[in-house]
């Protein structure tokens, strides 16, 4: 008999994912909270483990689209008073680690209905359409010494 086995913990890139496979000859790999905000991770995996190649960060619109269509279904599913608030938790997930994006959160909790959300989070996206076609991250705690820096680049 054969049992299939399944690493997870901390995949998080294409590069963990290999790395983990190498070292420890599973049979697949689980991806969990490294998802969270990034469904297109799945798909970056998948075309690395093919190929060896990475493919290009995802185009914003593409991930515009997608996270309104998922708020969307989100507070069609809560309703307006719970969708508002725990859609937050979302909308911090696919934000994280963009431009602007720790203005944009703390802006996000003050909003309470999901038109205000929406017009938000579509201005963010619109923002970073000015900044690249594509999702660029940045390390929004570092300054350019590598220091702490509460400050952002984009403001939301």
């Amino acid at each position: 008999m054969r049992i299939p086995v399944v690493a997870n913990g901390d995949i998080t890139s294409p590069h963990k994912a290999r790395e983990v496979l190498a070292a420890t000859g599973a049979d697949a790999i689980m991806i969990g909270r490294a998802a969270q905000g990034r469904p297109w991770l799945f798909r970056e995996i998948e075309h690395f483990l093919k190929t060896g190649e990475l493919l290009p960060p995802p185009r914003i619109d593409e991930i515009q689209q997608v996270m309104n269509e998922h708020l969307e279904d989100h507070y069609a599913f809560y309703g307006e008073f719970t969708g508002v608030r725990t859609a937050r938790k979302h909308i911090g997930w696919y934000t994280r680690g963009l431009s602007g994006a720790n203005v944009f959160r703390h802006r996000m909790n003050t909003l309470d209905t999901t038109r205000e959300q929406l017009l938000a989070v579509n201005e963010f996206f619109d923002a970073q359409k000015a900044i690249s076609d594509r999702l660029v991250y940045v390390d929004e705690t570092l300054n350019e010494n590598g220091e702490p820096d509460p400050t952002d680049r984009l403001a939301a």
